[in-house]
């Protein structure tokens, strides 16, 4: 339920929406939200270091998806997780863009 709500709303749905759900699913959409807010802020944290989702990344190093998955496994560049936000060090892409632009 949660995936289809937010789904809705990245792509940019501006029609009225209703919603009807329990009260414990509701309870459970909290908790959920608590709980990646609590990891994005304990990441974000880490030496004050900024992060970069996933569709930025993609876009600065002109990348897909799948590449990105690949260098994950090959700790080429490594996410960091947050819940289910997949974000990655500033730093690094910055560090891959400009040996990338070295390359060319």
């Amino acid at each position: 339920m949660c995936e289809d709500l937010l789904r809705l709303l990245e792509n940019g749905e501006t029609s009225r929406i209703t919603i009807q759900i329990t009260g414990e699913e509701l309870m459970s959409l909290i908790r959920e939200t608590a709980k990646e807010l609590s990891e994005l802020s304990r990441t974000k944290s880490k030496g004050d270091e900024d992060y970069l989702p996933k569709k930025e990344v993609m876009a600065i190093l002109g990348v897909c998806d799948t590449t990105l998955w690949l260098w994950a496994k090959n700790n080429y560049l490594k996410p960091a997780k947050a819940g289910r936000k997949v974000m990655y060090r500033k730093s690094d892409v910055l560090r891959l863009l400009e040996t990338k632009e070295d390359r060319v």
